[in-house]
């Protein structure tokens, strides 16, 4: 048994491809998938008023308590949204979201992915297909990494 971790972008999770992978590699692995929601967290942040910024890394700026709470909403929304999806096929789903003390912290989930790396054997990542070259340039040091373009 295999530990395989898989990170679904939030424009790809609903795909039947996404689901698939998932549920075959949990037949005989223990999965865990990070749930993502970019441009779902973009268009919140919006609606409240909040300008979306990024950094030289392509990394959401955030400035207050509350735009971090209604990044983590979005991604919490999303955990649950995607369990939901996968109840009875033995996945874990987490959001890209640390705490450190009582500090909230959503993080990337590349960035979140990276940082797990060293605990599973296998690693993918789902995007767009659009996405796929950014999403390489992003895990080029990291060969264990495999991109998956929906």
């Amino acid at each position: 048994m295999k530990n395989i971790l898989v990170k679904g972008s939030g424009d790809i999770t609903d795909s039947q491809q996404f689901f698939d992978f998932v549920v075959e590699k949990a037949q005989s692995n223990y999965v865990v998938v990070i749930c993502g929601g970019g441009t779902k967290i973009s268009a919140a942040l919006e609606k409240a008023g909040y300008a979306v910024e990024y950094d030289e890394l392509g990394r959401r700026v955030t400035k207050t308590w509350e735009e971090r709470i209604i990044m983590c909403d979005v991604l919490e929304h999303e955990e649950r949204r995607l369990q939901d999806k996968f109840v009875g096929k033995g996945v874990t789903v987490v959001p890209p979201i640390l705490y450190a003390g009582s500090a909230l912290c959503p993080i990337n989930g590349d960035d979140l992915v990276k940082a797990y790396d060293l605990g599973f054997d296998e690693i993918y990542v789902f995007t767009m297909k659009a996405r796929i070259e950014k999403k390489k340039a992003v895990f080029q040091e990291c060969p264990k990494v495999k991109i998956i373009g929906v």
